[in-house]
């Protein structure tokens, strides 16, 4: 093979590679849409409605910092029984693919963006949060299914306790990616000026 065939041959591979990069964040992007068009389903409709239906009273996926027995009987004793199906039904089936995107979408930046085994510990917490988010929808349920005479401390605590530990890592996790996305911003601004001189 001639140096000539050899430069054509890098440059195929190193082609189909960029393409397959391409390809990957076209499918990446197509993810993050996915996720903020389900997020803004549930906060523009589906959770204001649960609310509606259960006379104001915040749903629980709303309670970040969690919530107490009491105040988990009063909110199952108010709603209606078509707000305990919509919620079960409805929202939960909205909020049963979100987590799964939302810790794709946060996950691949921070691979990405952050050096070295941060991006992948940082990565591994928001696919923890997804999990975290999964079994709290599972505890919510269980707590919906019941009468609220049939509510127990055990199971509020279980559901609660998700909730906060889900929204700790949500919060480090968002924050996390914000602060990379701004210094890669600086960083890239600053590049820029550089060039530009």
């Amino acid at each position: 093979m001639n140096p000539f065939e050899n430069k054509l041959s890098s440059f195929t591979i190193n082609l189909q590679s960029t393409d397959a990069m391409s390809k990957g964040w076209k499918i990446y992007w197509v993810v993050v849409a996915a996720t903020v068009t389900n997020y803004l389903m549930m906060i523009l409709w589906s959770l204001p409605l649960v609310s509606e239906m259960a006379g104001g009273g915040v749903p629980f996926d709303m309670r970040l910092g969690g919530y107490t027995f009491d105040e988990a009987r009063v909110f199952l004793m108010v709603i209606t029984d078509a707000g305990r199906d919509f919620y079960l039904n409805t929202q939960q089936l909205l909020d049963w693919f979100y987590p799964t995107l939302f810790a794709i979408t946060v996950a691949i930046p921070l691979v990405h963006l952050v050096p070295r085994y941060g991006g992948w510990v940082l990565a591994a917490l928001a696919i923890a949060a997804g999990a975290l988010d999964h079994l709290e929808n599972s505890a919510v349920a269980v707590m919906l299914r019941v009468e609220p005479n049939g509510l127990t401390e055990a199971m509020v605590s279980t559901a609660s306790n998700l909730s906060l530990a889900k929204s700790i890592l949500t919060t480090i996790v968002l924050v996390a990616l914000l602060v990379v996305l701004c210094i890669k911003g600086i960083v890239w601004l600053k590049t820029r000026q550089a060039q530009a001189v």
